[in-house]
């Protein structure tokens, strides 16, 4: 099968309009890329009108057969599970020819089971945009959240995968990157997953003591990511918990290593430990852009 659509030449239903649905429609309404008619698929009735309301969407909907039908390129903005159940439950209502492709946080058990759910003559292409905030709902949603961003895109070959790198393109962000899932799950384990478990674990050491006056920037940079969606970032986490429980286990280890050299006042060891730390975060790139 033969794709040669242009992302401006399609017709796009976007599922799920919280915050990255939201966001994604935020972001293509001032887009030159555009496509020719968007459909919005949400079960809540009242974003639905905000989204009318907005004019960010062509058709805003609760009925999926209505959204789907003639979509040319369906973008799965929903946690793993439910982007799974949507598939099973809806991928009779595709067309030939549809391009699906989602923007779960983990791809593993995503890549594995959406393609096999899907009718013949469609495609899926799996996806990640690295971007997020603290907050979640389209409320929260805004234009320009994935401005610059990151956007992982499966590395197998499909004949979708240039429609979806375009659609990333037009959301603003700065680099894509193709990955297996399995390469995806277990550097996100260490880059985004880990980040958010240090966090959470971080701030509840606070138990009942009044921080607030203590605090400056070395305690807003550790604990911004605790603001967290926890019915999100749990599911992310059991998800990936093979990954990401040896993660754990390789910052415990770091942090006792830490703890054996200031119980013992090993300045010489613990001043290495910290220059080489401080060597590696100057050596990542996206450290040094910004």
């Amino acid at each position: 099968m033969k794709i040669s659509l242009q992302l401006k030449e399609t017709n796009m239903a976007i599922v799920g309009t919280g915050l990255m649905g939201g966001s994604i429609l935020k972001s293509l309404a001032g887009s030159e890329k555009r496509p020719k008619k968007i459909s919005a698929l949400d079960n809540d009735i009242e974003v639905l009108k905000k989204i009318k309301n907005l004019k960010l969407a062509d058709y805003a909907t609760d009925n999926a057969q209505e959204a789907l039908f003639d979509a040319d390129l369906v973008v799965i903005s929903l946690y793993p599970a439910q982007a799974i159940k949507f598939i099973r439950d809806n991928g009779k209502f595709l067309k030939d020819g549809c391009i699906v492709t989602d923007i779960c946080g983990v791809k593993r058990e995503v890549i594995d089971t959406i393609p096999m759910l899907l009718p013949e003559g469609v495609l899926f292409v799996g996806g990640h945009p690295m971007a997020g905030r603290e907050h979640k709902g389209f409320d929260c949603s805004t234009s320009d959240l994935f401005l610059g961003c990151k956007y992982i895109v499966d590395e197998k070959d499909s004949e979708g995968k240039a429609l979806v790198k375009e659609f990333a393109m037009a959301l603003g962000a700065g680099q894509i990157v193709e990955s297996s899932a399995r390469n995806h799950d277990e550097l996100i384990a260490y880059t985004s997953q880990l980040p958010h478990v240090l966090a959470v674990a971080y701030m509840l050491c606070a138990g009942e003591r009044n921080v607030d006056e203590f605090s400056a920037g070395s305690f807003r940079d550790v604990t911004r990511v605790a603001m967290i969606n926890d019915e999100m970032w749990s599911e992310l986490f059991n998800e990936n918990k093979d990954m990401l429980v040896d993660e754990i286990a390789a910052l415990r280890k770091g942090l006792l290593e830490l703890e054996e050299l200031i119980s013992d006042s090993d300045t010489e060891k613990m001043r290495d430990r910290m220059k080489k730390a401080a060597q590696m975060r100057e050596s990542v790139h996206e450290i040094k852009k910004s």
